[in-house]
């Protein structure tokens, strides 16, 4: 019977350590990717804007080559604070769903200003023609640059749902930690100890299992070598998912670490009351 009853205490002490698995897991990622603030964080420690900003500027010379144009007519035409506040404007939309559009009149009227003087504002209706055509691919390397889609909107709506089933596996997560580890303590009723000790053997298996998973991936993939779109997103990107396997692996530590503790100070206390059994035992014999 005890052997059946430490098989049953195993099985659930296995299941018990995933839910905390998966609450750690997606705990960490509500406080991260699917954070808005988080994000935005990490562009600021990343200097996003001002590499963004510079891979704007090589995009645009990439056009003026081909145009025939000074290269002076690009000057002025984007600034910094624009950068950033078309960026958050970009992150409202896939956060919050504002649906705002990157507002590119600043930079046509700045640019066609810089072209008229560059020409001395004498154009002919070919030359309007081909300025037209020049700023329109100007506008919409930008847009493209700054990585705005028309589909920030279905991006939203994905993140949206993502949130709510995060929301649900998280208060799942957090009740099966609790209905199986009272399960575990109820079949222990005659050794309390023996259930708390399973108990918290399933949280120190579930911090060395992102331990590990750490360790896999660092080995399995290169997260400083990936590269998506430009250097911008990719800087930022490598931190964002650098600073996710941080938390994971500091959550993982701290759990073994406070667990081998727990484990170490329970088995010294079940250790102490077989022993104090032992000697009530000798001594009732002996009387």
């Amino acid at each position: 019977m005890k052997v059946i009853g430490n098989i049953i205490k195993f099985i659930l002490a296995i299941i018990l350590a995933i839910c905390i698995i998966v609450c750690i897991g997606v705990n960490v990622a509500s406080s991260t990717i699917l954070s808005k603030d988080f994000v935005l964080q990490k562009l600021d420690e990343t200097n996003y804007y001002a590499n963004i900003y510079t891979a704007v500027e090589s995009d645009f010379e990439n056009y003026i080559y081909q145009s025939g144009l000074d290269e002076e007519v690009l000057e002025n035409i984007v600034t910094p604070e624009k950068i950033e506040n078309d960026t958050k404007v970009i992150i409202n939309n896939i956060y919050d769903g504002t649906d705002e559009q990157i507002d590119i009149t600043e930079i046509e009227n700045n640019l066609r200003t810089n072209i008229e003087q560059s020409l001395n504002g004498n154009l002919s209706a070919t030359q309007k023609k081909m300025v037209d055509e020049f700023i329109n691919k100007i506008t919409e390397q930008y847009q493209d640059t700054m990585t705005s889609t028309s589909y920030e909107d279905n991006i939203h709506n994905l993140l949206t749902k993502g949130m709510t089933i995060i929301k649900l596996v998280n208060v799942a997560s957090i009740i099966g930690i609790v209905v199986f580890a009272i399960l575990i303590l109820v079949i222990s009723f005659r050794r309390i100890w023996s259930g708390f000790m399973f108990i918290v053997s399933s949280a120190i298996a579930s911090g060395v299992f992102y331990i590990f998973a750490n360790i896999l991936i660092n080995a399995k993939v290169r997260i400083e070598n990936i590269t998506i779109l430009n250097d911008a997103i990719s800087i930022t990107l490598r931190e964002v998912l650098t600073s996710i396997l941080n938390q994971l692996t500091t959550t993982g530590i701290i759990i073994t670490i406070v667990g081998m503790i727990i484990l170490i100070v329970f088995a010294m206390m079940d250790s102490y009351h077989k022993r104090k059994k032992e000697i009530e035992d000798e001594s009732e014999e002996e009387s």
